[in-house]
């Protein structure tokens, strides 16, 4: 039930990354470099949370992850309100990285989670 969970939260991840990317700003013009910190940690959650269940080939999920954010980036050319920027794609990629890294230090999340007594009691 907590892997389904994990996956059903990790999809509703990808949605939000393109909502996020492809809506009207969230963030004013002079956010600085806010907008940049924004994507380091948006990718970087998003590539931890997905390494907890693609333990096996990490490094093809990074590259998907990474693929994910280039063609994001790409399709804000079709929106009135964004255009694509090389370093959100930096950002991007250096989330991904520190996710992978993260989740090399916290393996199996899910299956720790689901180990507890308290979650076991509730039979989830």
């Amino acid at each position: 039930m907590i892997r389904r969970a994990w996956t059903l939260l990790g999809w509703l991840g990808v949605a939000l990354a393109l909502a996020f990317s492809l809506g009207p700003p969230t963030l004013g013009e002079n956010s600085g470099q806010t907008d940049k910190l924004a994507h380091l940690a948006g990718y970087a959650a998003l590539m931890f949370w997905w390494a907890q269940l693609v333990v096996a080939r990490r490094a093809w999920l990074a590259i998907a992850v990474i693929l994910y954010g280039i063609a994001i980036e790409g399709l804000q050319v079709l929106t009135p309100a964004r255009q694509p920027d090389a370093l959100d794609v930096l950002a991007n990629s250096t989330g991904v990285l520190l996710g992978w890294l993260a989740a090399r230090r916290l393996p199996n999340l899910p299956a720790r989670l689901a180990a507890l007594p308290a979650l076991q009691r509730l039979r989830l």
